[in-house]
């Protein structure tokens, strides 16, 4: 199926509830099969574009809607499993229990045909690093992924559609710097055996900027305020600064932070770990009677301790414990093993 071709003439959205649109005057053209980043400021509309295009939007809801947004000619939400999506949010996007059924939903909803899904299935997993080669089987239970892998997860769902045109709202967001690439990589390589037309919000630029053939940048209150190549927006000049004033994250551009310090910090350690083991599934009285083999945690023996004034940046590979530890050391999890102790800072 070749890509989808993109027209807004004069489209704006409100929101039911907000005073003023979203989006708002907006012209665009975009041909099949391009490939475009969207970039903008917080609260310029690119989410909700997205949302449009992906026909997920209604009107009915007191929202109102201005212009015309079409898809190959028609109104988005008119047309069926002629977008893919991918959210913001990996833990929004889990539909089934297991991770084969999940990257299935899609297709099965399209009525691909029984004897292609499994094809599918397996290829997209494999493309976004999830696949049984990579330690995942078609029956992992999709509560044991990590936030990043269950954004691999929608990402593979999506593909097995193999739709027309792929929305993309910030797919990386949760992901490690290794497993930002694979994903960028699938997309595209995906894009490029399709001919589908890709649109991207990301903040990472420079992840997209050397694959893409357009960049948007969308201005808050209504339309476009620049379009052309990522090499010619990003090069440096006046529209590179403009960009960057406006909060859009320029590759390559530090921007620089004014630190202020409290007058009176609580000295000592506020968070002190000795022997700590994390785990999202909590070792429960008669565990072993009822559920089988205790759970192995996903970090254990960690010795940690976390001053006052801080600043600790904690790194690791998708599913290897970061947001678990995190999680835990916040309280919101019991600790699976080891002791947690809170300095008086934190009492």
């Amino acid at each position: 199926m070749p890509g989808a071709r993109i027209t807004a003439a004069g489209w704006g959205w409100r929101h039911a509830g907000r005073p003023l649109p979203a989006v708002a005057s907006l012209d665009l053209e975009v041909p099949a099969g391009q490939k475009v980043l969207l970039a903008g400021p917080s609260g310029a509309g690119k989410s909700t574009l997205l949302y449009a295009l992906a026909g997920v939007l209604d009107p009915a809801d007191e929202s109102e809607e201005t212009g015309s947004l079409l898809v190959d000619g028609t109104v988005s939400r008119e047309l069926r499993g002629h977008a893919g999506l991918v959210q913001q949010d990996p833990e929004t996007q889990v539909i089934l229990s297991r991770v084969g059924d999940d990257a299935a939903f899609g297709a099965e909803n399209l009525q691909v045909l029984r004897e292609q899904i499994w094809d599918r299935v397996r290829d997209a997993l494999d493309a976004v690093g999830l696949g049984e080669d990579q330690g995942i089987s078609l029956a992992r239970d999709t509560s044991r992924l990590s936030g990043g892998q269950k954004q691999r997860l929608a990402l593979a769902g999506i593909l097995a559609m193999r739709p027309p045109l792929i929305l993309l709202d910030e797919p990386t967001a949760n992901l490690d710097p290794s497993g930002v690439l694979e994903v960028r990589d699938a997309v595209l390589a995906v894009v490029e055996r399709t001919g589908a037309t890709l649109l991207v919000v990301e903040h990472r630029l420079a992840v997209w900027a050397d694959h893409v053939d357009r960049m948007l940048v969308l201005k808050p209150g209504g339309g476009i305020s620049h379009d052309g190549t990522p090499g010619e927006l990003l090069a440096p000049g006046a529209v590179r600064e403009e960009l960057a004033a406006a909060g859009v994250w320029v590759p390559g551009r530090v921007p620089t932070v004014k630190v202020t310090r409290a007058t009176s910090e609580p000295s000592g350690a506020l968070l002190t770990a000795r022997g700590l083991a994390v785990s999202r599934e909590p070792v429960k009285p008669g565990w072993r009677r009822r559920f089988g083999p205790t759970p192995k945690p996903v970090q254990r023996d960690l010795d940690l301790e976390l001053g006052a004034g801080e600043a600790v940046v904690v790194t690791g590979v998708n599913g290897s414990g970061k947001s678990t530890l995190l999680l835990t050391l916040a309280g919101l999890i019991p600790a699976h093993e080891g002791t947690l102790t809170a300095g008086t800072g934190l009492k």
